[in-house]
């Protein structure tokens, strides 16, 4: 019998989205007969290490998300370890989760993207783009951190209160519909558009986790053609960054272009989540993803 451990939890932003996905995905692996250990990885990657080590697992499914489980760290411990696991590798990983990293190969790859710039947010006391512009964290997903920014008065306020280091990126504003795209080993699966209720500027963390603050439409409603556009967009980021395994492509639609945001070698996983959403709408179960995943772990 194959043991898969899941790797969840961790000591990062979004550890409860962590957990979350971890719980669903070790439901799904007792369903499909593995035999499975579930790890809440530590702080101390030293105290990880020796674990995993001593437990031997045959694949690692990693279900951590942000720092330390989406930055190519853990992927790189056990790529020395030898250890097969899920999604992308490290470069992919540490890359992706680099939103100026993003941007700089979306653009060397003629890929859209919204105007961006880099910026040490306590020494630009001019916003560097017209409002709106939207300001990021560069290292954290989830949505977490970010904002929109319409005047001078609300950048002066941000500015002051910024939490989550010197550096930052500020992206033009773009208001258009949010299409995301789940490719899994090379194959778009589908796609889904993310409608936040009007409450909301564009889909927070509030309207990604909490229930009833957004309606998903899977698969989007767009023409035949706009979704060839939109599985080849993503395909073309997916390979850009050298993914492998599952990973999910946010973008925004104007109506005649796909623009790329992000991409999320960890997307969240749960059966609700956006990426097996998509895969459920092309017929694959929750259950199925997973065994997929598996099926396909490997090292660098």
């Amino acid at each position: 019998m194959k043991k898969v451990a899941v790797l969840l939890g961790g000591c990062g932003k979004e550890r409860n989205v962590s957990l979350n996905s971890g719980k669903a995905t070790i439901k799904a692996i007792k369903e499909l007969g593995y035999e499975t250990i579930e790890i809440d990885v530590p702080n101390n990657l030293n105290d990880f290490t020796k674990n995993i080590e001593t437990l031997q697992p045959d694949v690692v499914f990693n279900c951590l998300h942000g720092q330390l489980g989406e930055d190519g760290i853990i992927q790189g411990i056990l790529d020395k370890l030898q250890i097969p696991y899920t999604h992308s590798g490290v470069s992919a990983s540490a890359q992706a989760m680099d939103k100026w990293q993003t941007f700089k190969i979306f653009k060397n790859n003629d890929i859209l993207t919204p105007d961006t710039f880099k910026i040490n947010i306590k020494n630009t006391p001019i916003c560097p783009l017209d409002f709106p512009c939207v300001i990021k964290p560069i290292s954290e997903g989830s949505s977490i951190g970010v904002s929109i920014i319409n005047t001078n008065k609300e950048w002066e306020k941000i500015s002051k209160n910024w939490q989550f280091g010197n550096e930052c990126i500020v992206q033009k504003y773009l208001k258009c519909r949010e299409i995301h795209v789940a490719i899994l080993n090379d194959t778009p699966l589908g796609t889904i558009e993310i409608c936040p209720n009007n409450n909301f500027e564009f889909f927070t963390y509030q309207a990604k986790y909490t229930a009833g603050e957004s309606k998903f439409i899977c698969p989007a409603p767009i023409s035949e053609a706009e979704t060839i556009i939109a599985k080849t967009t993503a395909l073309r980021a997916y390979q850009a960054f050298h993914c492998r395994g599952l990973a999910r492509i946010d973008m925004l639609f104007d109506g005649t272009n796909f623009f790329v945001l992000e991409l999320n070698t960890q997307p969240g996983f749960t059966a609700t989540s956006l990426a097996p959403q998509i895969a459920k709408s092309q017929g694959i179960s929750f259950n199925e993803l997973v065994r997929q995943m598996i099926d396909c772990a490997q090292c660098d």
